[in-house]
C-alpha cells in the first residue's frame, strides 16, 4: 500500500488534514472513499494509520487509526555522489531513496557532467519532489535531506568518516569491520570516468576508506546504489 506525505503540523488532535496535492491522489488517482483505510507518513520518522473521514472541498481529513513500524537503518548515510548527467541524477535519487539513504550531498569534481550550481533552488524543488515520490513509494518514515552542491576537496576537509567507491578497493565485509561503531558516514561515488588521480591521491591522504563494488564496472547511479546498499546491509 502506498503512504501519503502529511507534514507533521497537518497531524494533530488525533487527526490529520491533507493538502491539496495528497488529496487528489488519494481521491482521484487512488480512488480512495470516506471508510477507507491509509497509510501516512510526516518525513520526520512517524508513520500512521488512518481513516478517510471527510472531504470538504476535494481535501481529506480524518482520525488516526494507529502508530505503524518506521524501519530504519542504523547507519546514517550520506551518498556524496559526483555530478552526473540529469537523468542519472533522479534514478538514483529515486532508488537510493528507496535503499535507505539518509542524506544526499551532491559533489562537483574535475569530471563533472551536469552543472547544478546554477539555478539550484528550481532544480532541488524537482529533485525534492523525485525523493518525496520514492519515500512515498518504499514505505520509510523519514524523508532523505538533499544539500547544495559541493565541492569534493571541500568536503574530504570536513574529516568525516569516508568511504569512496574504488575497483580493488576493500570488501563491504572488511569495509564493515573498519567501520564498526560508526552510526554516521559519507559515500563518495565517482562520475562516468572515475575521480581524477589528484582527487584519489588527495582521498588517501584524508584516510578514506576504498569500496570495491565488484568485478565489472558499474554506472555512475548504479554504483551509488550498490554502494549503499552494500554498506547499509553489512553495518546493519
Amino acid at each position: 500500500m502506498p503512504q501519503y506525505f502529511i507534514p507533521r503540523e497537518n497531524i494533530r488532535d488525533g487527526r490529520f488534514f491533507a493538502g491539496d496535492e495528497e488529496s487528489h491522489h488519494i481521491l482521484r488517482v487512488a480512488r480512495g472513499k470516506k471508510g477507507d483505510l491509509i497509510e501516512i507518513f510526516d518525513g520526520q520518522g512517524l508513520r500512521h494509520s488512518a481513516e478517510i473521514e471527510t472531504i470538504e472541498d476535494g481535501l481529506v481529513s480524518g482520525p488516526l487509526k494507529g502508530s505503524l513500524k518506521s524501519p530504519a537503518y542504523k547507519l546514517k548515510l550520506t551518498l556524496c555522489f559526483a555530478v552526473v548527467s540529469r537523468q542519472a541524477v533522479e534514478s538514483l535519487l529515486e532508488h537510493c531513496t528507496e535503499a535507505g539513504v539518509e542524506t544526499f550531498q551532491p559533489v562537483i569534481s574535475s569530471r563533472a557532467q551536469f552543472d547544478l550550481f546554477s539555478d539550484w533552488e528550481r532544480k532541488s524543488a524537482r529533485l525534492q519532489n523525485i525523493i518525496l515520490a520514492a519515500s512515498k513509494q518504499c514505505g520509510c518514515g523519514r524523508l532523505p535531506g538533499l544539500e547544495k552542491p559541493r565541492k569534493f576537496d571541500d568536503l574530504l576537509s570536513e574529516g568525516a568518516v569516508s568511504v569512496l567507491a574504488l575497483p580493488g578497493g576493500k570488501s563491504a565485509a572488511e569495509t564493515a569491520l573498519a567501520l564498526a561503531g560508526k552510526t554516521d558516514v559519507r559515500l563518495f561515488v565517482g562520475p562516468e570516468g572515475g575521480f581524477t588521480k589528484g582527487e584519489l591521491d588527495f582521498a588517501a591522504e584524508k584516510g578514506v576508506l576504498p569500496l570495491d563494488l565488484g568485478k565489472y564496472t558499474l554506472r555512475a547511479e548504479t554504483a551509488c546504489l550498490a554502494g549503499t546498499c552494500a554498506l547499509l546491509n553489512a553495518l546493519e
